[in-house]
């Protein structure tokens, strides 16, 4: 499969939560924490979210800080990433930051289900990619990026279902985690995969590449290794 390099960028509790069982914003990082999810996203040529997570952490999804953008258009980058959204059933809050805010252009994957009048309000907003039946197809998408927008390297921020669909295909090569000293509890408290449920078709190992503590948090970065466990 031709696609980008995925890296995805998470925050969890000490109890391995991404948050609430609710799915509340939560700010439960320090300062560290915030400014390294700027430095990761500025990584990569696009950003990559789901709708809902957009949606409950109020994203705008923008990369503001000018010395990262400077350092972006040295390397021969846009001074921010493309904004791409994924969502089903085509669910997307008008209101939302996202699409208030300036920045980089916006494109938007979803499928027949989002109803017409949002596909029309999108249509001077976005770039909108429909897919046959009830989900995008996250390898196609994927394939979209780098054929027709040339991404080479793509930073997901989530949400934890989105995370697991592309784990699924084998489609995430870095992975970078904060832990932080807290603790939610709750049986039904999403963790890095979405809700505790089954097992992924297939064991996935990581190879850690670095780690780093400040503010008693602690900075993760991996490799996701190829091929069965």
């Amino acid at each position: 499969m031709i696609r980008p390099r995925v890296i995805a960028n998470f925050a969890l509790s000490a109890d391995g939560k991404v948050s609430t069982r609710k799915y509340v914003p939560t700010g439960f990082t320090g300062p560290t924490d915030k400014r390294r999810l700027q430095e990761i996203r500025a990584l990569g040529d696009a950003l990559l979210a789901g709708a809902a997570t957009v949606r409950t952490d109020h994203m705008s999804m923008r990369l503001p800080d000018p010395a990262l953008q400077q350092a972006r258009l040295a390397r021969g980058q846009t001074p921010e990433p493309l904004r791409v959204m994924v969502t089903n059933h085509g669910t997307l809050n008008r209101r939302g930051k996202v699409f208030s805010s300036d920045g980089a252009p916006l494109v938007i994957f979803s499928t027949g289900l989002m109803p017409e009048a949002m596909r029309t309000w999108l249509s001077r907003r976005a770039d909108l990619w429909l897919f046959a039946g009830q989900t995008v197809s996250l390898a196609a998408m994927l394939a979209i990026l780098r054929e027709d927008y040339g991404i080479r390297t793509l930073v997901c921020e989530g949400g934890p279902t989105l995370f697991r669909a592309l784990l699924e295909i084998g489609a995430v090569d870095e992975l970078y985690l904060t832990w932080a000293p807290i603790v939610f509890g709750g049986a039904e408290a999403p963790t890095l995969t979405g809700p505790p449920g089954g097992f992924l078709p297939e064991t996935v190992t990581a190879k850690l590449l670095k780690m780093d503590v400040a503010e008693d948090e602690c900075f993760l970065h991996y490799r996701i290794r190829a091929g069965k466990a």
